[in-house]
């Protein structure tokens, strides 16, 4: 054999070695997305579970007039709460359809403030909700739109 031809299987089979390494799975806790399936948020008595299969609220969420808070749990596809979800690197965000009747304030990855603004009750507007990542600058969940119902 060639000294040519071994120079260029030695060159080959170091460029295969190297490629295969960099293909291992990485350490850094940055690279790893959160599971999450579905989010239930609260306020008050009122509930309403939105899940990633349909998109689909179960319900209304029910509000008082005025300012009140709501709180998110989001959970897994076996329903057991997503604790890689921390205020630290993650928010929840509300994105009313129509900011002149409906305001929120985010406080972490878990709850916020909504407040209405001319609406009675019995009447609705609708917004859509979604778990944020801001050091990626996505959505990890949603959005997904629901209505909210004024008591």
């Amino acid at each position: 054999m060639s000294m040519a031809l071994r120079i260029c299987r030695f060159f080959l089979a170091a460029a295969a070695v190297a490629t295969l390494a960099a293909c291992s799975d990485s350490t850094d806790p940055d690279e790893h997305e959160v599971d999450v399936h579905s989010v239930t948020l609260t306020v008050g008595a009122s509930s309403i579970t939105i899940n990633r299969t349909t998109g689909a609220p179960s319900g209304e969420l029910t509000v008082p007039a005025g300012t009140s808070t709501v709180a998110a749990t989001w959970r897994r596809a076996n329903g057991t709460v997503e604790d890689e979800v921390t205020d630290a690197e993650f928010q929840l965000r509300i994105v009313p359809t129509n900011s002149a009747v409906l305001a929120f304030t985010a406080a972490g990855a878990f709850a916020g403030t909504l407040v209405t603004t001319g609406l009675l009750s019995g009447q609705s507007t609708t917004a859509a909700v979604s778990l944020f990542h801001p050091g990626e600058g996505h959505e990890d969940f949603g959005p997904y739109t629901f209505t909210i119902r004024i008591q």
